[in-house]
């Protein structure tokens, strides 16, 4: 009788066990974030094709798409293009592309891309011919709109007119109808990086039917190159909101939410090629170049400076992921050389990556974090489908 009782006891604590868990998983919301970084995107682009693998072995699903498993994902510039890539639906109403074919992408089209106009810089204007770029998008994309896409994405730019930057969510559109802007005009605009590419000037309409302008640069512009912050702030405003599947993190519940940013690396060099005593010399174009990557950089590491200090400071340090190369060198810190052999090289970069250690005080390779988010990820999924099936 004793013994009885002992398994109906331990029967009870593993239901109340299971039953605590899955509460968790119920409860956690889904962030991917992308930075900007033109061809360098191919790091990501190997990151991207690692994690959905490894769902896609978890779930035995060779049909499983990131998508699936993000509540958010948002990128600026080609991280935007990355992530337009990874939502936007195809005539199945799935992703158009798998992860794995990102990195095939750039490789493709790169060079089309990157080929500066006829006689730059003697003709004014932007380095590269905006022309191939927009038809790649507008090929890829079609007609799709951002109501379309399969999840919310958050994909930022910058009107020049109004000053103000743009960012287009889908849960912002019963609000603001005319960010309901096709993805390949979303997608060009916050890739627009200035002298590199021409402005993108389009319209929509507002909810009355009259046109709505938008004069749309680079979201890097906006201080947006790693847009992590910025996509768990569109996930508060969804709490906000009283959307029930993210009603768990409202007061800035961060254990309840699983972050993965993924950044473009940045150099090491640009710490070491430049004095005080240097730089002053340094008039406006001397300073114009330095200039964008010290604020790209800066704003990379305040973003990941702030999200691990909250997560830590909650305990919750396993929840966030930031998978960055620190120490880029040589034609790798380029944005724009599209040369086969230095996409190659960034591939190689992507794929070393995933055998470093997260950190100093982490050891753990980004290879294991991400095997660990997968199964995270699945796990909360087939919550929300067995959640379903009652």
């Amino acid at each position: 009788m004793a013994t009885t009782k002992s398994f109906l006891i331990l029967i009870f604590m593993l239901l109340a066990t299971t039953s605590s868990t899955l509460a968790s998983l119920e409860e956690m919301v889904t962030v991917l974030s992308i930075d900007g970084g033109a061809i360098r995107g191919i790091i990501p682009g190997v990151i991207l094709e690692f994690l959905e693998g490894e769902l896609q072995r978890i779930d035995n699903n060779p049909d499983a798409r990131l998508a699936d498993y993000f509540d958010v994902i948002g990128g600026t510039s080609t991280g935007g293009l990355l992530v337009a890539m990874i939502t936007t639906p195809n005539e199945n109403n799935r992703p158009f592309a798998a992860a794995n074919e990102t990195v095939p992408f750039y490789f493709e089209h790169g060079p089309g891309i990157f080929s500066p106009r006829p006689l730059f810089p003697i003709i004014p204007g932007p380095k590269y011919n905006s022309t191939y770029l927009m038809q790649v998008i507008k090929e890829k994309l079609g007609e799709t709109r951002l109501n379309q896409t399969l999840t919310e994405v958050v994909i930022s730019a910058f009107d020049i007119k109004t000053n103000e930057p743009v960012i287009f969510t889908k849960s912002s559109l019963a609000e603001s109808p005319e960010l309901n802007a096709k993805m390949y005009d979303i997608c060009y605009s916050t890739a627009a990086a200035p002298t590199y590419f021409a402005p993108h000037y389009f319209a929509t309409t507002t909810s009355n039917g009259d046109p709505y302008e938008f004069n749309l640069v680079d979201g890097g512009v906006a201080t947006v190159g790693d847009p992590a912050l910025l996509s768990v702030s569109v996930a508060m405003k969804h709490a906000e909101n009283e959307d029930p599947a993210f009603a768990s993190i409202k007061s800035l519940n961060y254990k309840q939410m699983l972050l993965l940013s993924l950044g473009t690396g940045t150099t090491s060099e640009l710490y070491k090629n430049y004095t005080a005593e240097e730089a002053a010399k340094w008039g406006i174009l001397q300073w114009l170049l330095p200039l964008q990557e010290m604020r790209s950089a800066a704003s990379s590491y305040m973003n990941d400076y702030y999200l691990s200090t909250v997560f830590q400071a909650l305990d919750s340090q396993n929840n966030y992921l930031r998978v960055q190369e620190n120490a880029l060198t040589g034609t790798a810190t380029k944005f724009d050389d599209a040369s086969v052999a230095n996409m190659i090289l960034l591939v190689q970069v992507g794929e070393n990556l995933l055998k470093k250690s997260v950190s100093e005080d982490n050891h753990e390779t980004y290879e294991v974090a991400l095997k660990r988010f997968a199964k995270l990820l699945s796990d909360r999924k087939k919550f929300r489908a067995n959640k379903a099936s009652f």
